[in-house]
């Protein structure tokens, strides 16, 4: 629905700075003031619903969905070549392969176990991935963000184009030749890379690299998971420590952190509380708010390998023939749901409806198991081979990562029918939160709506974003918003946060609007009941910040007698000249009584 309006909030400028602003702009041409307003079902599925509906009887309005979702990309480290796959879970093509140490021609192939080796890979709520290479080489573990979307316009690159891994030939598989290099150019044994600096990557979807402290040389970067403020902690198997690192630039935030257990993998729940397998019989625990709370749990029957989290439950692959072991917190006591499964699993996973997948570590194939342990369904082996990972899509589709024919095999969530093995790299070796789904329906319980609005005029200034919200306690929505003249450049900005009523600041044909809706720790949705965009008044509105106020009128008086450019907006009433008449036609469109600034 488009209509027109003149509300918003302007702030009182001092009349200095609205004097420079005017003398320093050129008119272009623009649109009248409009407004477009998004409320009704067919108006929100003008976006991309993303965890979130207007499903009756809740309709004509946004909240988050009963079965969660997450992005459709998965991310796969491959272990035995150093380098982590993009793999689009729709189509099963690799999107991109990205390198976590040096390296310019074919891949190395060393195998699983030497090397640099990454593992562990973790995905954020804005799809951006990190991975972590573990170093068998008895070099300190490194940590690696890749951007899910933009890049950092780096020297010795393309200017204004994201030099990056891509199929080139739309093969469905990348090669050595369509990825990008590492170099090391400072001739050090560390992997470096800034966000505002010099990167040896050639990439310029890698954001940053952190390598950790020196006296964790040879302990193995064995655990890799987000918290719920976003940022990452990592885990060294050997020396028995958790490091907190910033997700926006890979700084050490706090650490080490002593714990009584080796990391081997590791997931955050809501409330803050990290949850570690050992590869042992101890499930670990540590509360992020309070790291020195750490505490291992004995689980004698079971050895544990891979750890999912759902059902208020932490669920542990076994490596002891169980199938998988069930933690219930609070009485912490382990159980054995529907008994023995009958099978040793590495690859553990809850998909959004709560149900358990996981499957035999050798021979592949997958088994689905509701909240009770009784067997739902089995998917048939497409691959005979060791297995890793078993990873939900945005689907609630199954992938069975397959370490020695560098594969990974897809299974229909609804009944476990096998949906074909997609190539990847050499010794593929992901089994933690590699599509983000944990972080985004357990950590982190959130949806987006996404929207493009096409103004039709380069250029267009957009003077406010606006929203009605219902937001239970410890619930939130959050708007962020790009602009830009070509809709195809949108994924390469960032995207910025925008206050409700607030003129966002950007300018740009295509407005791209981002709604995020996050739940509390009770699992409760906030609600979207509308979300409104204005564009400024063409006439009187001489700030453009969407409103007609005192401070319009006085811009109008004080040019006086000058020559209106095209479209000028002190020219009010269009009769080419600037005088008391252009004041006169514009009081009666103020934006409040008597022209106030607020």
């Amino acid at each position: 629905m488009t209509h027109l309006t003149r509300n918003s909030n302007k702030p009182n400028l001092p009349m200095t700075r609205l004097a420079i602003a005017i003398a320093a702009t050129c008119w272009v041409s623009v649109a009248p003031a409009a407004t477009t307003v998004f409320t009704l079902d067919g108006e929100f599925d003008q976006g991309v619903l993303s965890g979130v509906n207007h499903t009756a009887p809740n309709s004509n309005q946004l909240q988050l969905d009963a079965v969660g979702t997450t992005f459709p990309v998965l991310w796969i480290a491959n272990a035995g070549e150093d380098s982590m796959s993009k793999i689009d879970t729709t189509t099963g093509k690799e999107l991109g392969r990205y390198r976590t140490y040096f390296g310019s021609g074919a891949f190395s192939n060393h195998g699983a176990f030497s090397g640099p080796a990454p593992s562990r890979s973790a995905v954020d709520i804005n799809g951006n991935a990190y991975i972590l290479n573990r170093h068998f080489d008895g070099g300190r573990p490194s940590l690696m963000k890749v951007l899910a979307e933009g890049f950092i316009d780096r020297a010795g690159g393309t200017a204004g184009v994201a030099d990056t891994s891509t199929d080139s030939n739309n093969s469905g598989t990348i090669t050595f030749d369509e990825t990008k290099s590492v170099v090391n150019d400072n001739a050090n044994t560390t992997f470096d890379c800034a966000v505002a600096g010099t990167c040896e990557s050639r990439d310029e979807r890698v954001a940053w690299t952190t390598t950790l402290p020196a006296g964790e040389a040879g302990q193995l970067g064995r655990a890799l998971c987000i918290g719920t403020d976003g940022n990452l902690w990592a885990g060294m198997f050997n020396s028995r420590r958790f490091y907190k690192i910033q997700a926006s630039d890979g700084a050490i935030l706090s650490g080490p952190h002593t714990v009584p257990w080796s990391p081997y993998g590791c997931l955050v729940d809501g409330n803050g509380i990290l949850w570690s397998a050992s590869l042992g019989t101890v499930l670990g625990r540590l509360d992020t708010s309070n790291p020195a709370n750490a505490t291992a749990l004995s689980d004698n029957s079971n050895s544990n390998y891979g750890i999912a989290l759902g059902n208020g439950k932490v669920y542990l692959a076994s490596q002891s023939g169980l199938g998988f072991r069930e933690f219930t917190p609070g009485p912490n006591t382990f159980t054995t749901p529907g008994g023995s499964k009958g099978f040793s699993s590495t690859g553990i996973s809850v998909d959004g409806s709560g149900n358990i997948w996981t499957g035999p570590f050798s021979g592949g194939g997958v088994r689905k198991y509701d909240p009770a342990g009784a067997l739902l369904c089995s998917g048939a082996t497409q691959s005979n081979t060791e297995t890793r990972g078993v990873i939900v899509d945005s689907d609630n589709n199954i992938w069975q990562i397959n370490r020695f024919t560098n594969s990974v095999s897809k299974y229909r969530g609804t009944d476990c029918a096998p949906l074909g093995v997609f190539p990847v790299g050499f010794d593929p070796y992901t089994y933690s939160d590699a599509t983000g789904f944990a972080a985004r329906n357990i950590t982190s319980p959130t949806g987006t709506w996404t929207v493009v609005k096409d103004s039709g005029v380069n250029g267009q200034a957009w003077s406010k974003v606006s929203w009605t919200e219902q937001v239970p306690q410890g619930a939130s929505v959050q708007v962020s918003v790009r602009a830009d003249d070509n809709q195809a450049n949108l994924p390469n900005l960032a995207f910025l946060p925008v206050a409700n009523g607030a003129n966002p600041g950007v300018s740009g044909r295509f407005l791209q609007v981002q709604a995020r809706l996050n739940a509390n720790t009770g699992g409760e949705s906030p609600i979207l009941l509308d979300l409104t965009l204005n564009t400024p008044d063409g006439a009187c509105d001489v700030d453009r910040d969407g409103d007609i106020d005192q401070l319009d009128l006085t811009a109008i008086s004080r040019a006086r007698r000058q020559t209106p450019l095209p479209a000028d907006p002190r020219d009010a009433n269009l009769d080419g000249k600037i005088d008391p008449i252009d004041v006169l036609f514009c009081i009666p469109k103020c934006t409040r009584p008597n022209c106030a600034t607020q």
